[in-house]
């Protein structure tokens, strides 16, 4: 086909498909004897996955480099690149979702008063603001990458510090799948999967798992030991699931790496993927009446966040759900929570 064929053909420009070209996304045969591009099925293919790739928001730059990959038959990186598209559109839907919740307050404060207060606009921009940099500020500085290889190995010390032992970790998991006790065929989630460990336990017990985390070789030996667990390169803060999906959701020693306002937004977004009458689990470290900074400084190896005890406790009553808790040592907790409806 030449260009305008082409360009007929799949409904885009010629001007498209010459930008295309010279960012070397497509290299079309020269005619010998007119120097007319001439363009092949193979062309026309290439064409329509650069078009539904930028309609997914990649660059050309990302889809260049994702095309190269599959040319080179580099599968596993290219499901990354996909996976990481992914997690930053969910990234950016939960901006926006705090984005339309914010102009909803401000429209109800503005039919109570009829005025734009300075004050209200200041206290919910800024507000937002804390938002945005808490979902967008999250770094991984414990170096799950490169630990993965050797995580189960020793998966308590490497997940928690030394404030839990083997045994205690093995104890936590037992402890979680026993409070969410699953039915045969429920959907569950596990939060910070790593390797897998807790939602290969909670598959045994007769649950479909999903999983996310944010590490990509922890997921590489996820999906190798629980080929049949949906696990998804993912963020706490953004899950890339549907509202009301899931019959529980569980976590074990992940929350003690997000900050206290991440822990927060963490929360809403578990509480956004349960369906009603749904269950929790959350274990890791936790304190009760210990300043959290000391806590951090002198037990958790200076970059952990010690989750507060009493305000998760309270985060869940004041959302019409029902609690349990454990204490495995002193800085181990396990909180079970059931939604009321």
């Amino acid at each position: 086909m030449k260009i305008n064929e082409l360009a007929q053909k799949l409904h885009m420009t010629r001007r498209a498909i010459r930008l295309y070209e010279s960012k070397g996304l497509l290299q079309p045969v020269r005619g010998e004897d007119n120097g007319y591009r001439y363009y092949s099925d193979n062309d026309a293919w290439r064409l329509q996955t650069i078009g539904s790739l930028r309609e997914m928001g990649l660059s050309l730059d990302q889809i260049k480099a994702l095309i190269e990959k599959q040319d080179q038959g580099d599968a596993e990186s290219v499901h990354h690149y996909l996976e990481l598209q992914r997690m930053a559109l969910y990234e950016k839907w939960t901006k926006w979702k705090h984005v339309i919740g914010t102009i909803d307050e401000l429209i109800q404060r503005f039919e109570m008063k009829q005025t734009l207060a300075l004050d209200d606009l200041f206290q919910l921009s800024g507000d937002l603001q804390q938002v945005h940099e808490s979902v967008s500020t999250w770094k991984d500085t414990w170096e799950f990458d490169r630990i993965a290889a050797g995580f189960d190995g020793a998966p308590a010390l490497l997940s928690s510090g030394p404030s839990l032992s083997q045994g205690e970790y093995e104890t936590v998991l037992d402890f979680i799948v026993q409070w969410v006790a699953p039915k045969q065929g429920e959907e569950g989630l596990d939060i910070g999967t790593g390797t897998g460990n807790l939602a290969g336990k909670l598959q045994l017990s007769g649950a479909r798992m999903s999983a996310i985390d944010q590490s990509r070789e922890m997921l590489a030996r996820c999906r190798e030991k629980f080929p049949d667990i949906a696990a998804k390169l993912g963020n706490a803060l953004a899950l890339p699931f549907l509202d009301r999906q899931f019959s529980f959701v569980v976590s074990a020693f992940a929350l003690h790496h997000l900050d206290a306002k991440q822990q927060e937004l963490a929360l809403e977004e578990m509480d956004r993927v349960l369906m009603p009458n749904g269950r929790v689990c959350l274990a890791g470290l936790m304190f009760e009446g210990v300043d959290v900074e000391v806590v951090a400084d002198k037990k958790a190896s200076g970059n952990k966040y010690p989750t507060d005890r009493p305000k998760l406790l309270n985060w869940f009553y004041s959302r019409d759900y029902i609690t349990v808790q454990h204490a495995v040592n002193d800085w181990i907790h396990v909180v079970y929570a059931v939604r009321k409806h």
